[in-house]
């Protein structure tokens, strides 16, 4: 796997080698709605008196990957489980918009990239928001979301995985069990419909690119499991 990284060459003071990975950590810019860059940030931390920018990644709007610190370096970006995480920062505020199209497509690439590499398992125990970290409201109440119902995870293990993952509608056999797969709105039970849309509309889902006649997508590749946890978070207004 190639993930297409921006070099910024940043300078930092002293820094410490990280000697365990386990875990992805996602953060966002809050207060304002900003494409903040990886220098800008960088400049910002600094300030703090900091080695310099705390995040090892950060995701611009456009879905450019700029290097923060050094992937090997014990980062700063969340208190009491730095030693053990990678940081990557998307630019936003995620409690006013959602992350564009490309910062959730390139966001899932990387955490793929990441994970294979360093033997992380790719599910929501270890592909987390800071907020579940320590009491923050950062990454975002619609970026959690985002990695709550799974899409984030789901798209990186597509990522990771793609032969065994590829979105189809209708059946497909996993190991000795037959599950569905929908990939578009008009695939949808009737009883999820309403939730997907909503997601749709909003931006927390977006499949991989392909669209329908109606210009929706059409490879969102959702499990009916899926269907059962967007429609109970619904409920409980995490979309509203």
């Amino acid at each position: 796997m190639s993930v297409k990284i921006v070099e910024t060459n940043l300078d930092f003071t002293s820094l410490s080698e990280r000697s365990i990975t386990n875990m992805v950590v996602l953060h966002h810019t809050g207060g304002n709605d900003i494409d903040a860059s990886a220098e800008q940030i960088h400049e910002w931390h600094k300030n703090n008196e900091w080695a310099g920018i705390g995040y090892h990644y950060v995701i611009r709007k456009d879905g450019t990957i700029e290097r923060g610190r050094p992937e090997w370096a014990i980062g700063s970006h969340a208190y009491g489980e730095n030693s053990h995480t990678i940081g990557i920062h998307i630019s936003g505020d995620f409690d006013a918009a959602v992350p564009t199209k490309k910062q959730i497509e390139n966001c899932a690439e990387l955490v793929a990239d990441i994970c294979t590499r360093y033997g992380i398992p790719i599910d929501t125990d270890h592909v987390v928001g800071h907020g579940e970290l320590m009491a923050t409201s950062c990454p975002g109440t619609n970026l959690q979301a985002l990695l709550d119902n799974g899409i984030i995870t789901g798209k990186a293990n597509y990522y990771a995985n793609p032969s065994e993952a590829k979105p189809v509608d209708g059946a497909k056999q996993e190991g000795n069990r037959l599950t569905e797969r929908f990939n578009s709105l008009s695939s949808v039970p009737e009883w999820a419909y309403d939730t997907v849309k909503k997601m749709v509309d909003k931006g927390l889902l977006t499949g991989g690119g392909l669209k329908d006649a109606g210009g929706y997508p059409a490879d969102l590749d959702l499990s009916m499991d899926m269907l059962r946890i967007f429609v109970v978070n619904d409920r409980a207004g995490l979309y509203d």
